[in-house]
């Protein structure tokens, strides 16, 4: 079914994290699981560890992330980029968007992975925008082993390399030029504070100072860490930005930093008032939630667009990560006119049904958008594509392009 290629005009800013991804499936490693001890392990440092770790995601249905400890591996698998900012940075710039890269450490084989068009902050005799292929600053790589299973449940295991020293901030030189940067984009997406390593919170408040020069609306894209950790980037980070990105596993921990309890899974009317207390409490002005069963943007009543256009963005975000899951590889705007949606299917429009139910919203779960208290709501059924060629990064694709399309309503 021929599908119209979006038109998009757009510059943004993708930063901080990216590294290489060597990919695999869990059926080619041929490992016996059978009298192993499922495990959620946060840090792996023999096969044995791995063991555990990948029959406690299979058996689980989970999608989880470990820190690789002095363990000597030989994974086989396709490389590709990875990490937040990296992802993000060769889809928008496949969409035909103007993107300017940033990551601390950029090494020539890291550089060699993202899309040629994309330019990096570069000091020489004097700050400039250099193309990304040339502007390596590093002979050291920060590489991710993926795992992605299809069993009872899908979904991946990571085993995380870590890059000492990284921060989540600009060096020096680019900072003092954040005004240049900032005048040439429409929007700045945020993501890797995760990664730090060494003194955290100082880290953190680093990047804070330096996001105050920069005024185009910020989005920060959530990731599932630890407890000290994601309360760092709940206090400090996320008050400082517009909007944020998060799957349900952190929309349950943002519940629990509010003192809300949640069952095993997170609802859409749990959610809503999540976003609100984001909104309220950090002061947020976009909420974006993307989950198995849903996706869901809660906006503050005056946020700039339309309710139809909320919605709208949404599915531009989520036809783009089936995209992604249906080529395996990220999508670039001319597959916007492939996609075969015979493949797909909807899980189900229960959950959205009784929301608009419960708030008596007329035909909420057809229109997928109205407004509820002072507050604009579109939510939207996750399609699910029966035989996927990837997972890994459809939630940065989701919320990327989801965000990044509301500027094609900008006046």
């Amino acid at each position: 079914m021929a599908q119209e290629r979006p038109e998009l005009g757009f510059s943004v800013l993708t930063a901080f994290n990216a590294n290489i991804d060597r990919k695999l499936r869990y059926e080619d490693l041929d490992l016996d699981l059978e009298d192993v001890e499922p495990q959620d392990l946060d840090t792996v440092r023999d096969i044995d560890d791995v063991k555990s770790l990948l029959k406690y995601a299979v058996e689980n249905g989970a999608n989880l992330e470990a820190d690789i400890d002095n363990f000597d591996h030989d994974f086989p698998g396709t490389e590709s980029i990875g990490g937040q900012a990296g992802i993000t940075a060769n889809f928008l710039s496949g969409l035909k968007g103007s993107v300017t890269f940033y990551t601390p450490f950029l090494s020539q084989d890291l550089a060699n992975l993202v899309d040629e068009k994309v330019l990096h902050p570069y000091m020489d005799e004097k700050f400039v925008l250099k193309n990304v292929r040339d502007s390596s600053n590093t002979d050291r790589t920060k590489e991710n082993i993926i795992i992605e299973y299809n069993e009872a449940y899908s979904g991946r295991v990571i085993l995380s390399d870590k890059l000492r020293g990284f921060g989540p901030y600009f060096r020096a030189g680019i900072e003092d030029n954040l005004g240049l940067i900032d005048e040439n984009i429409d929007r700045a997406l945020l993501s890797g504070f995760h990664n730090a390593e060494g003194n955290f919170q100082s880290k953190i408040r680093k990047s804070v100072s330096q996001l105050e020069d920069i005024d185009s609306p910020k989005h920060l894209e959530m990731v599932d860490c630890r407890k000290e950790k994601f309360r760092h980037i709940m206090e400090e980070l996320a008050p400082h930005v517009e909007s944020i990105g998060l799957d349900e596993t952190e929309g349950k921990k943002v519940r629990e930093f509010f003192d809300k309890e949640t069952g095993e899974d997170l609802h859409v009317g749990e959610a809503f008032e999540m976003s609100k207390l984001l909104i309220k409490r950090s002061n947020l002005k976009r909420v974006h939630l993307h989950t198995y069963r849903y996706h869901l943007v809660v906006t503050e009543k005056d946020y700039s667009l339309g309710l139809e256009e909320l919605r709208d963005s949404l599915l531009f975000g989520e036809v783009s990560a089936i995209l992604m899951a249906d080529k395996g590889e990220i999508p670039e705007i001319e597959d916007f006119e492939d996609l075969d949606f015979e493949k797909l299917h909807i899980k189900n429009m229960d959950e959205i049904e009784e929301f608009g139910d419960f708030f008596e919203l007329e035909n909420f779960a057809q229109r997928g958008f109205s407004e509820v208290e002072d507050y604009k709501v579109a939510a939207i059924p996750t399609l699910i594509h029966e035989e996927p060629e990837r997972l890994v990064g459809m939630g940065d694709i989701i919320s990327s392009g989801a965000y990044i399309y509301e500027t094609k309503f900008k006046d």
